[in-house]
């Protein structure tokens, strides 16, 4: 894939926070389609946090809402101690180009450059393509919990150290 066509942007918070922006529409229908019922994203109440940082890779430019093509999106938290990543998403269609270590290499080297220690995620144990690409990003298993997500689908905490 050409990633020279894609950008990976943070969207101004204030337009998020206008549920009929569009870029914010497709990425609730987006959410709805990928993940279960109890595992979507609020959205509106996490992006009003201001530790809160969201990111789209889009064909496109966030000002130009027709010509605009979402291609996958990434949200986390980010403290003084630790960042914990909360959702790495890539449109259905777009699946297996590469788009989602292109996004969380940027994001992470990102990071880096702030200062960031150490970046977290939660993962399903079932969620194989998800595991590959997060261990090719250098993220490694730091422990299980059974049932974490419901009963009989477990979790893996991961774990990239970003200091030296």
């Amino acid at each position: 894939m050409d990633f020279t066509e894609l950008s990976l942007v943070k969207p101004p918070a204030k337009e998020l926070r206008n549920s009929s922006d569009p870029l914010l529409r497709s990425v609730k229908q987006v959410e709805k389609r990928t993940f279960p019922a109890g595992e979507i994203f609020d959205f509106d109440s996490e992006l009003a946090k201001r530790t809160t940082h969201f990111y789209c890779a889009l064909r496109g430019g966030v000002g130009d809402s027709k010509n605009l093509e979402l291609y996958g999106y990434i949200a986390f938290v980010r403290s003084r101690l630790i960042t914990r990543i909360h959702k790495v998403c890539v449109v259905e269609e777009q699946r297996g180009k590469g788009i989602g270590k292109w996004m969380v290499g940027l994001v992470l080297a990102e990071l880096r450059k702030g200062g960031a220690e150490k970046v977290d995620l939660w993962v399903d144990t079932d969620r194989e393509a998800a595991r590959r690409l997060y261990l090719s990003c250098g993220f490694e298993d730091r422990e299980t919990v059974n049932d974490y997500y419901s009963a009989g689908r477990h979790g893996i905490r991961m774990e990239v150290i970003l200091a030296n």
